[in-house]
């Protein structure tokens, strides 16, 4: 008993000169995270609103909803129900993210290792910027997990991650209007990732360039929408609508009008990945100012779902989005957030999870804030 007291006194001692000589440090709250999210990707949690501003053209038009629907065959597929009618009113829009990303708990051995918690979440949505301003839609996300930074060059995220993907009430109002269900659809869909494993690395070789990779991948047991992306295997979680260890795609085919389909048939290779590659200069002016620009790219592995027939297709390659920002970054003080003016350009989904299936392309020009 003597010889273990006097290790914890010893180990107390140690701990304390190396904390009281600057060799290890605590902190309950940093707020800022050591590992930086892609500033360029859509879903990066910060807070943006910008102007969208698409092609006028009917094919860029965002007017329609993804609903299931039998064909003469008697198959379910999706179906794109315009709740409006196409025309340049449908091109323009307002964006708004609020969203945070904030560290906890950081243990640091000087530069060398810095070990920290973290969570984030926010909402995201579209608006028309024409008339009456309807709400396309909202999405809401979160997460948490640990980071680690590696001698202040390698920075590495691991967590799970949550999507969930939600129409907007003004434009339910025009699409029930139009449709009525069981006769010219059996449902709805939406877009869901319920909860996904996150792995990201960036690394740092010089203080101006970051490279970043990250990958979402759906856990075994887990909600995923539309029922077409879901893995063959997937469990849904326990809940009082269908019995725990239950198939997930069956359940989601049976809520969107398929009763008795699933994905079994989908190769094991099949996850329903999510992989970001990105990369930012940064030009530091002074204390208070620097220029950015950062190029990102998604790629969906559920892109080879058919977005029609609602099948898997081998041949189909992962779809994929491009991002290019460019801004300017405003911080008065380190302990304040950063205000940015940003310009990007984008092709590749609409900026709203239920309208995965709609393709456009549109430069942003807007204002945020970044921590």
């Amino acid at each position: 008993m003597k010889k273990l007291s006097s290790f914890f006194i010893l180990l107390l001692v140690v701990v304390s000169i190396a904390f009281a000589g600057d060799v290890f440090s605590f902190s309950v709250a940093p707020i800022t995270p050591i590992y930086k999210e892609s500033v360029a990707y859509t879903f990066s949690n910060s807070v943006r609103f910008s102007y969208l501003k698409t092609p006028k053209d009917a094919e860029y038009a965002v007017n329609a909803l993804l609903a299931t629907k039998k064909n003469e065959e008697g198959n379910v597929e999706y179906v794109s129900l315009p709740f409006r009618d196409a025309d340049a009113h449908n091109t323009s829009f307002w964006y708004m993210k609020s969203a945070s990303d904030i560290a906890l708990l950081r243990f640091s051995w000087k530069n060398y290792v810095i070990l920290e918690g973290y969570i984030h979440g926010g909402i995201n949505t579209l608006f028309g910027a024409y008339g009456g301003v309807d709400t396309l839609g909202f999405d809401g996300q979160y997460g948490g997990g640990l980071d680690l930074g590696l001698f202040d060059k390698v920075f590495l995220r691991f967590g799970v991650h949550h999507f969930s993907g939600h129409w907007g009430d003004e434009v339910l109002y025009d699409f029930y209007e139009r449709y009525e269900k069981g006769v010219d659809y059996l449902s709805l869909t939406e877009y869901t990732r319920n909860n996904s494993w996150y792995m990201g690395v960036r690394i740092q070789p010089v203080s101006f360039v970051s490279l970043g990779v990250e990958a979402e991948l759906p856990q075994n047991k887990a909600w995923i929408r539309p029922a077409s992306h879901v893995p063959g295997f997937t469990e849904k979680p326990s809940s009082e609508e269908s019995p725990e260890k239950a198939n997930t795609s069956a359940h989601i085919w049976n809520q969107e009008g398929a009763s008795g389909r699933d994905n079994r048939s989908y190769p094991d290779s099949y996850k329903a990945w999510r992989i970001g590659v990105d990369i930012e200069g940064v030009w530091q002016i002074s204390d208070q100012m620097k220029l950015y620009s950062a190029f990102d790219v998604q790629f969906h592995q559920d892109g080879k779902i058919n977005p029609v027939s609602a099948l898997y297709e081998e041949n189909r390659e992962w779809e994929k989005e491009y991002t290019l920002a460019l801004g300017m970054g405003l911080k008065e003080s380190k302990n304040l957030p950063e205000f940015v003016f940003e310009v990007s350009l984008h092709s590749g989904r609409v900026p709203l999870l239920n309208y995965w299936f709609k393709k456009t392309k549109y430069v942003s020009l807007g204002v945020g804030l970044s921590f």
